[in-house]
């Protein structure tokens, strides 16, 4: 499901929102370790790799450089 934020959001439904989802997400997937909060950390990656059709669709991940290797595993790139 596209979009659905556990962070107390709705559901993305513009490039605009799924962009500040994905942003919102990376951000908190950054500030975990992963051994010490491993439910949490997959949460995250899973919401992360649901955004990225819908922003992969709208061309953002074609102008957006993804510096984080493991975010940037996370969605094939």
């Amino acid at each position: 499901m596209i979009g659905h934020n556990s962070l107390g959001g709705s559901q993305s439904s513009t490039p605009l929102s799924a962009l500040a989802s994905f942003v919102t997400y990376v951000k908190a997937l950054e500030a975990l370790d992963k051994h010490h909060f491993p439910d949490e950390y997959a949460t995250h990656s899973d919401r992360i790799k649901e955004l990225e059709p819908f922003l992969r669709a709208h061309g953002i991940l074609d102008v957006m450089e993804i510096r984080n290797p493991e975010v940037a595993a996370l969605i094939g790139i």
